[in-house]
């Protein structure tokens, strides 16, 4: 039978006790999470990790809306297809609320350890996407769950929101996760997809047939 997410795209309030603490004061990044869980809920593997790989295009999409650049003078700036795009300031700008069985935005996760793409500033898309498991099963894809937000929470020293996704594996075999990316809205005339971190996991993390993968990008700023 083939397990269905149930994520809703809604948001929910994270409580500072759960806020956790990698990052170093003066930073601003994002803490990664990552769990599995059985059908039951419950937790077969997680990892807490700091995400060290925002590329270039998170620098450019955030110059193209702190400079407000317009339509007549737009930022050239490498999509997830390869393809320069004449960016400039919109109102979608950064959007990753990505439905279920949406791939081209929102948190994104692949197979590549780096062999295939290697890990570099460059970077403007995964090396090796998996791909969104619609009916019937498909051996080597996830299905995609509704992106969620939690909404900004901090404590004394740190400030943060979540975006979260669900990856559930019903595809008959174990799927090692080795990348995960976030993918964002620009604007050029039409909304356009770009990679913004692309994070690479040390020796993986498995998903086995029917449990799923939760990916938290908690996005964060410290004192």
């Amino acid at each position: 039978m083939k397990t269905e997410i149930k994520a809703k795209p809604d948001l929910t309030v994270i409580d500072e006790k759960e806020i956790r603490h990698i990052l170093e004061p003066g930073e601003v990044g994002a803490v990664l999470e990552l769990t599995v869980r059985d059908k039951d809920g419950k937790v077969t593997e997680q990892r807490v990790l700091k995400s060290k790989s925002f590329v270039r295009q998170f620098l450019e999409l955030l110059w193209v809306i702190a400079y407000q650049i317009s339509g007549t003078a737009p930022q050239s700036i490498r999509d997830t297809g390869n393809t320069l795009r004449n960016v400039y300031s919109h109102a979608e700008s950064f959007g990753c609320n990505a439905g279920a069985g949406i791939t081209s935005f929102g948190p994104v996760v692949g197979t590549d350890d780096g062999t295939l793409v290697p890990l570099n500033i460059d970077n403007y898309r995964l090396g090796n996407i998996i791909l969104h498991d619609a009916a019937p099963p498909t051996a080597g894809q996830l299905q995609y769950g509704a992106v969620t937000f939690g909404a900004p929470a901090s404590d004394a020293t740190t400030s943060q929101f979540t975006i979260t996704r669900n990856f559930a594996n019903a595809s008959g075999g174990a799927i090692t996760v080795n990348e995960i990316g976030l993918y964002v809205i620009g604007y050029d005339g039409s909304n356009r997809y770009f990679m913004t971190i692309r994070d690479v996991i040390g020796g993986g993390i498995p998903v086995p047939n029917g449990q799923t993968l939760t990916v938290n990008y908690r996005l964060q700023a410290v004192i």
